[in-house]
């Protein structure tokens, strides 16, 4: 195992969006078209990230975290609150930063009672997004998330003068509302429009408003890896991937509100001085990637990628995708014939995905405070 390795993921990034971070792919050394989230919100793609693991409902199994590998000290920075300590996952870390709570927001206590799309949920998302925008008129507004910068610094620091480390980055940029410090328009304006769109309020220029602040988001956090990329050995071992894709209004939808599409489940994933992950890779070999060994349900030599949603669930090669809806081809959508593929979704379970658990990402409109 390599003396420093880092683990680099980001909120919300979709893969065709990647070409908006030049700095990033310059210094990855092999990216993976054929990459696969294991669900479309957070809670459901980091017991696999982190702990190569399907997700169970109730956050990071302790021992299943890929930190206890390292001999190396350790250190783990998040910016998302449910990647923290409540949620298991400074297991392993021998420094661990991330925001506070962690389920304790009303946000997130709303999303374990109401069901995405019932009536309580629209008229919820109604009042605390009026509310956001309200408050948004009357205090001076911050960025959403701790930014990047502060993220990079902090690290830097802690690793500064070590020989060996492993360390993880988890970045909210370009989770919305979007809001990048080089906007047209200021931080409130951001916001407000940003969550108008998210609750299919926003008119069609609004809607090309937030296309053109997600992409200034992306190209922000590109800048802001840059002296993190300068900065580690040029032989530290890099993982770098999405945790789940965005909506961008494809069939009227926005943000990542748990339907089983590509837009969704195919990932960035980009690695350095890193062994051959193979032509499928599922986020939950991220860890084995990380180690050069197979970890947990990890593995080099995948065929096909599962994921799941509540009860809904797909199965993903390199060309074809199979859910309830059909088997469609990756690349443009066409329906196709692959009982193979449509076999193995039929064969897995993912019953062990709770659908309560996910929804505190899925109520995206409501914004994080």
């Amino acid at each position: 195992m390599t003396d420093t390795t880092l683990l680099v993921t980001v909120d919300s990034l979709r893969t065709d969006h990647v070409q908006y971070m030049p700095e990033t792919l310059a210094f990855l050394d092999d990216t993976h078209d054929a990459a696969f989230a294991t669900s479309t919100a957070t809670p459901g793609s980091f017991p696999a990230i982190i702990g190569g693991e399907y997700p169970a409902g109730n956050g990071l199994e302790s021992e299943a975290s890929v930190a206890h590998e390292f001999d190396a000290p350790s250190v783990g920075i998040t910016t998302n609150h449910l990647l923290s300590q409540e949620y298991g996952y400074a297991a392993g870390f021998d420094s661990f930063t991330s925001p506070k709570g962690g389920g304790e927001s009303l946000k997130d206590k709303g999303a374990i009672l109401l069901e995405r799309g019932s009536l309580p949920y629209k008229v919820a998302s109604w009042g605390y997004n009026r509310y956001q925008q309200l408050r948004s008129y009357v205090e001076e507004t911050e960025k959403s998330f701790r930014p990047a910068a502060d993220v990079v610094d902090q690290f830097l620091r802690e690793v500064d003068g070590r020989e060996e480390w492993f360390g993880w980055l988890h970045f909210m940029e370009p989770h919305h509302p979007y809001d990048p410090d080089g906007a047209n328009v200021d931080r409130a304006t951001a916001q407000r429009v940003t969550r108008r769109v998210l609750s299919d309020r926003g008119s069609a220029e609004d809607e090309a408003l937030v296309r053109d602040l997600y992409r200034q988001e992306i190209a922000e956090l590109d800048a802001a890896l840059e002296p993190l990329w300068n900065a580690i050995p040029d032989e530290t071992r890099v993982v770098f991937c999405g945790d789940h894709g965005e909506l961008l209004g494809e069939d009227g939808l926005w943000g990542h509100p748990g339907e089983m599409r590509p837009e969704l489940l195919n990932v960035p994933f980009g690695t350095r001085n890193a062994p051959d992950a193979g032509e499928v890779v599922s986020l939950i070999d991220v860890p084995t990637v990380l180690t050069g060994s197979e970890h947990r349900k990890g593995t080099f030599d995948r065929d096909t990628a599962f994921a799941a949603y509540g009860d809904r669930k797909a199965a993903m090669t390199a060309d074809h995708i199979a859910t309830a809806d059909g088997t469609y081809r990756l690349d443009d959508g066409e329906p196709v014939d692959d009982p193979g593929l449509e076999r193995e979704l039929e064969r897995f379970d993912p019953a062990y995905v709770v659908k309560e658990e996910a929804l505190q990402e899925d109520l995206e409109d409501l914004g994080y405070a």
